[in-house]
């Protein structure tokens, strides 16, 4: 049985109730039908066990909890080309709660998992390992998860008329996705081109994010670019 400390908990219901009125104005449509077929607890860490009785039977994919803070590249593809989504057991500190550079709990599960209980997401996702793991050079590897980045991590997608939040890494972290959703972060369109030009901002806010038209035009832009490896 898991076991969460009362600090936990309380950082947990805290950011859920800040982040609900935002997702609701900000996410894509896709989010919030995973969000609603996930049904997260709003005051209390969610366990393993809840979160694989929703997803193992959508997707096939399994939840698995480590107490790695920053998983390895090639252990996270490892465990992604056995359908193994990895969560960290480390939440983020109070002071913060409005942005964090290392992903904690919340963003693992908040962030990431209401898309993992959809199927057209889950194939998406199962785009990325197989190609990580048969490239032959680290530049390959490095395009990847840049590519990953700046699509599922921090990705924008037109919907409605308006442009909403689709990367997961912003559904957790209230500043920024305010910028992001509200125009005041630079947009450039997502292609392999443009994404591989940009650097990733690990320790600090995007200042430039890319937008697709769709999760299928996402997946056959990437698809452009896996199939030459």
């Amino acid at each position: 049985m898991e076991e969460f400390t009362p600090q936990q908990h309380e950082t947990w219901a805290e950011l859920y109730h800040r982040q609900i009125p935002l997702i609701e104005r900000y996410a894509c449509s896709e989010y919030l039908d995973g969000f609603a077929i996930l049904d997260l607890p709003p005051d209390e860490v969610p366990t393993v066990d809840y979160l694989n009785s929703k997803i193992t039977p959508a997707t096939g994919w399994e939840i698995v909890r480590t107490d790695v803070r920053y998983t390895d590249s090639d252990e996270w593809y490892r465990q992604f080309d056995m359908k193994h989504f990895l969560i960290t057991d480390y939440m983020r500190s109070w002071e913060e709660l409005d942005w964090t550079p290392e992903p904690d709990m919340f963003h693992d599960v908040f962030g990431h998992l209401p898309f993992m209980a959809l199927p057209e997401y889950a194939r998406l996702q199962e785009m990325f390992a197989p190609t990580y793991l048969r490239s032959a050079t680290g530049e390959q590897k490095e395009s990847i998860k840049r590519l990953a980045w700046f699509s599922t991590e921090f990705g924008l997608v037109r919907q409605g008329g308006d442009v909403k939040i689709f990367g997961t890494g912003l559904m957790s972290g209230g500043d920024e996705m305010r910028k992001a959703a509200d125009g005041v972060t630079e947009r450039r369109e997502f292609t392999i081109d443009n994404v591989l030009t940009r650097d990733k901002a690990v320790n600090e806010q995007n200042e430039i994010l890319f937008v697709f038209d769709s999760m299928d035009a996402l997946k056959a832009e990437l698809a452009r670019y896996f199939d030459t490896i």
